[in-house]
């Protein structure tokens, strides 16, 4: 990529970023939908509508989960129902994630707010980078144990 006085190539790469973000999403709803053992389109219109019902798998809810036993997640504090609205109103939300001796650090993030965040880091420093960052549609505490719980049948092989 070269750097042109104009401005040209931020604006490009925001372009692919947004395009990026798009395509992260419909693979997290998609994701979402699978765990939840739902239609996309059915996790989408709960997601829009949060009195419709809470996007828990329902392998969960019988008591026969796929995720690996001693699988963790660590919120930054208890976690009630307002710190979950603020939560989801400023769009990140870093937890740490314990599984088969592991930890990890993994940043929550939505469309929206990832978007900003891409936005902010390329006007200063003209790119942008994020260790082990997941998009989810909308933060909410269903949405990223049913991601984290994906993730950890997969043996979090997307977290690097």
């Amino acid at each position: 990529m070269s750097t042109r006085p104009d401005g040209a190539a931020v604006k490009e790469d925001a372009l692919a970023a947004a395009l990026n973000l798009t395509a992260l999403t419909a693979d997290a709803v998609t994701a979402l939908a699978a765990v939840t053992e739902r239609d996309p389109h059915e996790v989408l219109r709960t997601l829009q509508s949060p009195s419709s019902g809470q996007l828990v798998p329902r392998a969960a809810t019988s008591g026969t989960s796929d995720s690996p036993p001693g699988l963790q997640i660590v919120y930054p504090d208890a976690m009630d129902e307002n710190d979950w609205s603020m939560t989801e109103s400023k769009g990140w939300i870093e937890i740490t994630v314990h599984w088969a001796g592991s930890e990890k650090a993994i940043t929550f993030y939505d469309p929206t707010r990832l978007s900003q965040e891409v936005q902010s880091a390329l006007a200063e420093s003209g790119y942008f980078v994020e260790r082990a960052a997941v998009v989810v549609p909308t933060l909410s505490q269903q949405a990223i144990e049913a991601v984290v719980a994906l993730m950890a049948r997969r043996n979090f092989v997307d977290i690097r």
